[in-house]
């Protein structure tokens, strides 16, 4: 018989039967396993993409931080940050605007402010301190504007103090004449007592008299808790205490510690009274 009987051979339990095989055709696990690399292909050029992206931000970041950096490193940028932290935390330079403390500053004299004494001690009495201006905190300042952001910071840089004045931005310079709940009373002459006895003076060489208006002032109150009385030396020209009140402690700057200009007076500010002698004199007759 010609025709191709078909197998009677039996099939093995389990056993599957082969596969018809079509030559034309590629195999269904070699076009699987084709997509797969595709597909593993495709990510690996997303990744290298990002990886190329990520590179160079990461490249171009580091090329500005590094110019950053070499800026902030730049010896200009380092003096002018050590002269803000200095003036702000330690101490700063100051100079004498009008002749309200005659005769022991002059017009004119620069000096180092103490910023740190007064961290850990209150004012006392003969010492001289600049303080912010009494518009900030006096009822002389009601009505007035404030000033921008940062505006008194920009006064207190070399050359641009002239450009950003501002009434509250100013600081101002007094002695300590009475100190906390203590009674005192300014009479228009000028002359102080402190709980009813004669302040001694030595500092002062000008009083007032019944022709100067500023000395028509007297005063006589007791000084709040945390704050002073200041007055200037030159009773006669001295807008001070006895026109805006008492000095708040917090808004005292420093402590007026030494002269460094002109050079012929420099040096550290001697005390209000020399050793032995008593701050107060006779009781008020």
């Amino acid at each position: 018989m010609n025709a191709e009987q078909p197998s009677d051979r039996p099939t093995l339990a389990g056993q599957n039967p082969q596969p018809t095989h079509d030559p034309d055709a590629a195999p269904a696990d070699e076009e699987s396993h084709g997509q797969e690399q595709e597909d593993v292909d495709n990510r690996a050029a997303v990744l290298q993409d990002l990886h190329n992206t990520s590179a160079a931000g990461s490249s171009r970041w580091s090329r500005l931080g590094a110019g950053l950096l070499s800026v902030l490193a730049s010896p200009s940028v380092l003096v002018l940050a050590s002269f803000i932290t200095l003036r702000t935390l330690v101490v700063e330079a100051r100079f004498i605007p009008t002749e309200s403390m005659l005769p022991a500053l002059q017009v004119d004299d620069r000096l180092l402010v103490d910023k740190l004494s007064y961290l850990f001690r209150t004012p006392e009495r003969g010492e001289i301190v600049v303080f912010h201006s009494p518009y900030r905190f006096s009822p002389i300042g009601h009505g007035v504007s404030d000033p921008f952001r940062g505006q008194c910071a920009l006064t207190a840089l070399p050359g641009l103090a002239r450009v950003f004045q501002h009434p509250k931005c100013d600081a101002y310079i007094k002695r300590v004449v009475a100190l906390p709940g203590e009674r005192v009373e300014v009479d228009p002459r000028g002359q102080v007592w402190i709980n009813e006895e004669r302040l001694r003076e030595p500092y002062v060489d000008l009083t007032c008299d019944d022709l100067e208006p500023l000395c028509q002032q007297p005063l006589s109150a007791q000084v709040p808790p945390d704050h002073v009385l200041v007055l200037g030396d030159n009773r006669p020209n001295s807008q001070d205490g006895r026109f805006w009140g008492f000095l708040p402690r917090d808004q005292v700057i420093g402590r007026a510690w030494l002269r460094f200009w002109p050079l012929e007076t420099s040096g550290p500010l001697p005390p209000a009274y020399g050793a032995g002698l008593s701050e107060l004199g006779q009781p008020t007759p």
